[in-house]
């Protein structure tokens, strides 16, 4: 334990210290729970890396650990504002104490994909509009927390997955029993009368293979990156709900020491690989549907389900809406504002929010 403690105490100094090294070098650890195949780190944080470096003209060099390696999900964040990280691939919907705006992204909408979401996240991140609270989104998330952050290539819209079991009458649907990724969901779950499951996704196959539960909410593109295209195989699709989000960030202490051409590298980079990586997204779903298909896979539309069934998984929706705002202004929080500012830019991308939400009119 004494060896144990030595060693973290150690490493944490050493990772506090400047990143700048006496050569003029700048040598950044970059840490990630997920995969280096995971979508996110091969569509937007490799691509950002190898730009960056690029830029600089090898000024800047980056230790990557993925896969929990180092940083296991969610500590990410913490991991960049204690030192034992420079840079960190984020999932603020992980850790709501902490970031109870970021989980807006995974409110169900009428029509979105990749290319939408990010744009319409990256609009949020840069939004100058101040909320209820008096500032914007970002400062209320990231800047008074003393981040840095940035978007990366989103990834498309959460469906309901299952590893066998179909949705044909009421009964399927209550008697569902489903991973969850956020708080949305799971408002969504006890909205619609089915049971619900909180886990990362990193836990889920092991569970799944188990028979814990029936399925998830997940994005099928994203199933390779966990090899759940060998586990679904009933998927509902033409029903959006949301997007999960993800994000590259620093300290705001380890951003100012940098130079002004590396930050001015990184913002260049991020904008050069960020809709190549939300094309990634794109052609991954396709390919998982081409191989579950192949595979005895069931793609079901949504508008193909009996009558009684599409009322069910609707009437959730708008409460859903209406519930996460609630909570939001139970805990102080500018929920109203911000889901009206999100259903905005939303639409200004290109997408569409369901009709008749209440918290919009």
């Amino acid at each position: 334990m004494l060896a144990a403690l030595v060693m973290t105490l150690g490493m944490t100094s050493a990772c506090s210290s400047s990143v700048v090294n006496e050569d003029g070098t700048i040598t950044l650890r970059l840490v990630s729970g997920l995969s280096s195949q995971h979508g996110w780190y091969v569509g937007t944080v490799e691509p950002w890396m190898d730009r960056v470096v690029e830029l600089t003209d090898g000024k800047v060099e980056f230790e990557t650990f993925t896969g929990g390696e180092l940083i296991e999900t969610p500590e990410e964040s913490e991991a960049i504002m204690n030192g034992a990280a420079d840079v960190a691939l984020m999932m603020p919907i992980y850790s709501p104490d902490q970031f109870p705006l970021s989980e807006v992204t995974m409110l169900p909408l009428q029509y979105s994909d990749p290319m939408i979401m990010t744009t319409a996240w990256q609009a949020l991140l840069q939004s100058d509009v101040e909320l209820d609270n008096g500032k914007t989104f970002y400062e209320s998330m990231f800047g008074e927390k003393g981040m840095k952050v940035w978007p990366v290539g989103e990834g498309g819209a959460y469906a309901i997955s299952t590893t066998g079991k179909t949705l044909e009458s009421v009964d399927d649907v209550e008697s569902l029993a489903l991973r969850t990724p956020s708080r949305i969901q799971e408002m969504y779950a006890a909205n619609t009368n089915f049971s619900s499951v909180t886990m990362p996704a990193v836990e889920m196959f092991d569970a799944l293979s188990k028979g814990a539960f029936d399925g998830a909410f997940y994005s099928i593109a994203d199933w390779s990156g966990y090899g759940f295209q060998d586990l679904f195989t009933y998927t509902v699709t033409d029903i959006n709900f949301g997007h999960f989000n993800g994000l590259i960030g620093m300290s705001e202490e380890t951003w100012n020491e940098l130079p002004a051409d590396v930050q001015d590298a990184m913002e260049q980079a991020l904008q050069e690989v960020i809709f190549d990586g939300a094309q990634l997204w794109v052609d991954r779903q396709a390919e998982m549907i081409e191989y579950s298909e192949a595979n005895g896979g069931t793609f079901k539309s949504f508008h193909d389900l009996p009558a009684d069934v599409q009322d069910k998984m609707l009437g959730g929706i708008n409460q859903t809406w209406t519930d996460y705002v609630t909570t939001l202004e139970d805990q102080g929080e500018p929920g109203e504002s911000l889901a009206k500012l999100w259903s905005e830019l939303i639409v200004e991308a290109g997408g569409e929010v369901p009709e008749g939400i209440d918290v919009l009119q």
